[in-house]
């Protein structure tokens, strides 16, 4: 005969903690956006494409060198 575990009861909740409402989520302003644009702008307000090119050689680099162990990584579960 297996063991069966007895049913649990299920736990009330707490008086004092609010329940949380599934209203609808926040949105974020797009200042982040404006961040990062601004980190690839030259002084005078254009856009530096010799630093957007760059920088997009090196995410590529990396993703060449951690896409292998990433992907084998989720391969495993």
């Amino acid at each position: 005969m297996m063991y069966q575990p007895r049913p649990r009861r299920p736990i009330p909740p707490h008086p004092n903690y609010p329940r949380p409402s599934m209203g609808p989520a926040p949105k974020k302003p797009n200042s982040n956006i404006k961040g990062l644009i601004s980190k690839f702008s030259t002084e005078d307000g254009s856009l530096d494409i010799d630093k957007i090119t760059t920088t997009a050689q090196q995410v590529k680099q990396i993703y060449d060198q951690v896409g292998p162990y990433v992907t084998k990584f989720i391969k495993k579960k």
